[in-house]
């Protein structure tokens, strides 16, 4: 369900330490949606029913089932992976764009 090295790991770890999250137990879910498709965004939270969970070291992920089915899981990707962006989360399975060849950059946008 969740694909991070250890370069992306250690990225992603700094962030939580560095927002000063009370919880390792890290939520995977649609944020919102532009014309790459849907934006994934990631929040404490705890686990429910419909969830599946996957402990990777200290963290925990939470991704709801449906997302799962739908997206094949989700990678993490290191700032060097990713351009120089930060660290990045994708889905294993990519959506279609409706941007053409124009989307790119950091904020993952049209351009």
């Amino acid at each position: 369900m969740i694909f991070i090295n250890d370069a992306a790991y250690k990225e992603f770890k700094e962030l939580l330490d560095e927002a000063k999250v009370e919880s390792y137990n890290i939520r995977i879910m649609i944020d919102n949606y532009n014309c790459s498709g849907p934006v994934f965004g990631i929040y404490v939270g705890e686990a429910t029913a419909d969830d599946d969970v996957e402990t990777v070291k200290e963290i925990t992920f939470i991704v709801e089932k449906s997302l799962n089915e739908q997206f094949g899981g989700f990678i993490f990707v290191s700032n060097e992976e990713n351009n120089g962006c930060g660290v990045g989360l994708k889905p294993v399975v990519q959506p279609s764009s409706g941007c053409g060849d124009g989307c790119g950059g950091c904020d993952g946008g049209c351009h």
